[in-house]
């Protein structure tokens, strides 16, 4: 494929996951059809269909696109930085709960959770195994799962929507958790 082709490619892809992203604020996903995606992006459906083949590689897309926009931060490389990340972390989300929100959806949450979740939780053993080099294997598999999540968009709105927690309070009982994990793996003996 020529240059030329692949940009007007990615950029009508562009334009198919935006005209998705601004129907999620709206729609919910099971709401969101090939024919409301590619009449508000003026694109004709049949279009729509060459750049997606079926919904699965559609949702993969718009599940990739709409958490790439949370711009939520790496995991840290010190155990010491975990405090200010669950700060940063639940103040991104606390920014687009929309987003969150569609995120958690039963047809994108399993997307998120097989790709990016797990992702998380890989580096979160890293970290752990590093900082703590003499914890068993299996403490650092179950202090990272906790730490994962609660480091979520799922603990984020247990705390937010479930308790009704302003922003502060959720980052508290999130950092809470946080450094019980933490002090669990520097108590234990070996």
């Amino acid at each position: 494929m020529s240059s030329l082709l692949e940009k007007k490619a990615a950029f009508t892809v562009n334009l198919l996951l935006d005209a998705a992203c601004e129907l999620t604020q709206t729609l919910g996903i099971d709401e969101l059809s090939f024919k409301k995606v590619s009449d508000h992006a003026n694109i004709s459906q049949r279009t729509m269909f060459r750049y997606f083949k079926t919904r699965d590689s559609f949702l993969d897309a718009l599940t990739k696109r709409l958490y790439s926009e949370l711009n939520l931060p790496d995991i840290p490389y010190q155990i010491e930085e975990l405090s200010n990340y669950i700060a940063n972390l639940y103040e991104k989300l606390d920014a687009q709960p929309r987003t969150v929100m569609v995120l958690l959806s039963a047809d994108l949450l399993p997307r998120v959770l097989s790709t990016t979740a797990k992702q998380r939780y890989v580096a979160l053993k890293e970290l752990l195994s590093r900082t703590y080099p003499n914890a068993s294997e299996h403490d650092i598999k179950k202090t990272a799962a906790n730490l994962r999540y609660v480091m979520s968009a799922s603990s984020w709105r247990y705390y937010r929507m479930y308790f009704d927690f302003d922003s502060e309070m959720a980052t508290e009982c999130a950092q809470l958790l946080v450094g019980q994990s933490i002090r669990y793996l520097e108590e234990t003996p070996r």
